[in-house]
């Protein structure tokens, strides 16, 4: 077994060596824009490179699997000088594209501040006049003469380095099947970041509320590979409806009409503390006052008697990282698409953080999984929010479901920070256990015979973590001066099974506001208008007089002028509700596959059809933007 191992030693060599390269590529940018790098704090580098090094190490098993896979293949090809040319040359050509893509990566950042991409790619494919013209301020000789010296340097220490290395030859196949075993499961593990249940993502090296910090870490190369083999409809849109723009945004022009004197306010205090709690599919068939069945959520009950109540809002969609940027940015769904998974493009959409940190308040998100899933760590990161605590921050011997952490002990420890936390704070935390397969391991409030009755219980516990941790804030100082806010990220099939995703009951969550901060005549009061989780955003940020205006697709709910109205939206399929009609379209067959009401004029269903349709359209004309 030693000699086996030992007979791989030049595979890991050359493992080695790309890494060197990769880590040579991040200094390069470090050094071209060290006007962004606080050079005399070297732990600020250090942690660039740190938290750089999943990326590091998957884009260096990715250039290291075809050698690696030629080596097994050629074993019994004696023919030592063909071995060594067929290297040499792969090496050179994946060496000549790095360095391209290094320098080219630093006059793009330099011109576009993002790093290079398919779009980037696409633009001066499509237009190198252009490109060329866009460059004019970056010198080009620099990367033109790196690109050669470097490309020459990294060849010449490449064949130095491995003058020594010899190929073993005519290996036994039992000891080339433990070598295949031990080199396949090193390069895929790297490749996907491990064998969690999150895949690596250029999230993973997001750790700073720098932007700069967080592009330096993401390994470039790394990134370019992964948008050329994610990249799906980013820039052909799924929803065209209206040949001209106008004729959209003017069949729409209802649906956002508000007279903008018409704002009540609920709140007693101008600069209160704010906690919003993202609830995992908290579907209203969970809530007895919402149509659900008794005593699953009884201490969401009693918040609803003491706070101010929606009981007719809708999720933007069926999935976490679509109800996350609906909840934090007001951006309705993209049907096939989210915005989420791209880190350039949200990271120009806006989202509430922002405003938050921008008014002086603290900011923080908490959540017991990986923050790098759905990109959620860069998403907080990027807009605003100054620490995130995920799965990483806890004691990887406390119990878990196959998610994170459980609930009850983010929670707490997110009571225990808030108490050390300067006022005014911005903290937000989203729960995970109510989510499939539904782990709890002290015991189901409802059995655990069918999957029915396993998310009642979950459903049952987050209702209980929460209620254990409003009743723990309220023997702080900082309770009586914080606005909590409960919404879901989306709904869910269970508990009812009867609901199809063409159905709005599908869509139906809670939204509450809770908290001393509430003015006494709006606690325990009801609100029964029609709306969408995208509308909490400008809701929220106008009762705190804080910016609005680059929310378009998110209403006020505490304006008395609101449109009863609201979307929703799947892969293949999108629906708006009104008080009197919802319509469901099925957007690949071409067809209406839901109408609630038959006898609806068809005529007004048609209309409400069209809102859809151009709804939809002009947003992904929006992520498409971005």
């Amino acid at each position: 077994m030693k000699n086996v191992i030992k007979d791989l030693r030049g595979f890991f060599f050359y493992f080695g060596y790309w890494l060197l390269m990769s880590f040579l590529d991040r200094l390069i940018f470090l050094i071209s824009f060290y006007d962004k790098v606080n050079f005399s704090n070297f732990k600020d580098v250090l942690r660039i490179y740190y938290h750089g090094l999943p990326l590091d190490f998957s884009v260096v098993s990715y250039i290291c699997a075809l050698p690696f896979l030629g080596y097994l293949v050629l074993n019994h090809y004696s023919n030592e000088v063909l071995k060594r040319k067929l290297l040499n040359a792969y090496t050179f050509l994946i060496l000549i594209l790095f360095q391209i893509v290094t320098f080219a990566n630093v006059n793009i950042y330099r011109e576009w501040g993002d790093k290079i991409s398919k779009r980037a790619i696409d633009a001066i494919a499509e237009d190198a006049a252009g490109a060329a013209a866009s460059a004019e301020s970056t010198p080009i000789l620099i990367p033109v003469l790196g690109i050669v010296l470097l490309t020459a340097g990294g060849y010449w220490l490449f064949l130095r380095l491995f003058r020594e290395v010899r190929f073993p030859k005519k290996l036994a196949w039992w000891k080339l099947g433990i070598q295949f075993f031990i080199g396949g499961l090193f390069l895929f593990g790297f490749i996907r970041g491990g064998f969690g249940r999150a895949p690596l993502n250029p999230s993973k090296a997001y750790f700073s509320a720098n932007t700069f910090y967080n592009h330096a870490a993401v390994n470039t190369h790394y990134a370019l590979l992964r948008e050329y083999f994610t990249r799906n409809q980013r820039m052909r849109s799924p929803y065209k409806y209206f040949s001209a723009d106008e004729e959209a945004k003017t069949v729409l022009k209802p649906a956002f009409t508000e007279i903008p004197d018409s704002t009540f306010n609920i709140l007693n205090a101008k600069k209160p503390n704010v906690v919003v709690i993202v609830l995992e599919s908290f579907v209203a068939d969970l809530i007895h006052s919402m149509g659900g069945e008794k005593g699953i959520t009884p201490h969401f009950e009693e918040l609803i008697a003491q706070g101010l109540f929606f009981d007719q809002i809708y999720a933007a969609s069926d999935r976490s990282d679509k109800g996350i940027v609906g909840i934090f940015s007001g951006f309705p769904a993209q049907g096939p698409e989210s915005i989420i998974k791209y880190i350039d493009k949200h990271e120009n959409m806006p989202a509430i953080g922002q405003e938050f940190h921008d008014a002086g308040y603290k900011t923080s998100f908490y959540h017991g999984g990986q923050s790098e899933f759905y990109n959620f760590k860069s998403y907080m990161l990027s807009h605003g929010i100054e620490k995130v605590v995920d799965i990483m921050n806890f004691n990887p011997l406390l119990p878990r479901t196959s998610w994170g952490v459980y609930d009850h002990v983010v929670f707490e420890r997110m009571i225990e920070d808030l108490d050390e936390e300067d006022q005014p704070f911005f903290s937000s935390i989203f729960t995970l256990v109510n989510h499939e397969p539904f782990d709890l391991y002290d015991g189901y409030k409802f059995g655990k015979d069918n999957n029915v009755n396993k998310f009642k219980s979950t459903a049952f516990y987050t209702d209980q973590a929460v209620h254990e941790f409003l009743e723990q804030a309220k023997t702080k100082d900082w309770y009586k001066n914080t606005l909590f806010v409960l919404v879901a990220d989306h709904g869910h099939r269970l508990p009812s099974e009867k609901w199809d995703i063409t159905m709005p009951q599908r869509f139906h969550i809670p939204l509450l506001f809770f908290g001393e901060p509430i003015k006494a005549e709006y606690r325990g009061k009801k609100m029964n208008m029609i709306g969408n989780q995208t509308d909490l955003a400008k809701s929220l940020l106008n009762q705190l007089k804080l910016p609005t205006d680059r929310y378009r697709w998110s209403r006020d709910l505490f304006n008395h002028s609101f449109p009863q109205v609201a979307f929703y939206n799947s892969k293949d399929a999108f629906g708006i509700i009104t008080k009197e009609e919802v319509v469901s379209y099925d957007r690949v067959g071409n067809r209406v596959n839901f109408i609630a009401n038959e006898q609806y004029p068809k005529e007004k269903a048609d209309s409400l059809m069209n809102m859809a349709k151009a709804y939809y359209q002009e947003v992904y004309e929006d992520f498409m933007k971005y």
